[in-house]
């Protein structure tokens, strides 16, 4: 992905820029570039609104390895949330992640197979 003359190559890297843009004007430029990235680079995506919801959900789940100030900064900003954990993934106890990673895996695994 380009943005504003930056390449970015990694999820990394549009995270960083996310939370770069999240603390300034440029968020909404940022995160509409971003959707349309997905879209015109995701086979599996064939609409704004399923890459608007993958964004999210990419923004979503990588905020989750942060502090919480920064989960707090991208999912306010991005009216996003970790796509397994919710809003507030540092409030989850390491067994409860393992039980919701668990279910996950099987909806995951239930929906290849149809």
């Amino acid at each position: 992905m380009i943005y504003e003359g930056k390449e970015l190559n990694t999820i990394g890297e549009v995270f960083d820029e996310a939370l770069r843009c999240a603390k300034t004007d440029k968020a909404s430029d940022f995160f509409k570039a971003y959707v349309e990235y997905i879209l015109n680079t995701n086979g599996e995506v064939n609409t704004y609104a399923e890459a608007e919801e993958m964004a999210k959900s990419n923004l979503g789940y990588f905020a989750g390895y942060y502090d919480r100030k920064t989960i707090d900064i991208i999912y306010k900003t991005y009216q996003c949330s970790h796509p397994i954990f919710g809003d507030k993934p540092y409030d989850v106890s390491p067994q409860e992640a393992f039980k919701k990673g668990v279910e996950y895996g099987k909806r995951a695994k239930e929906t290849l197979k149809n």
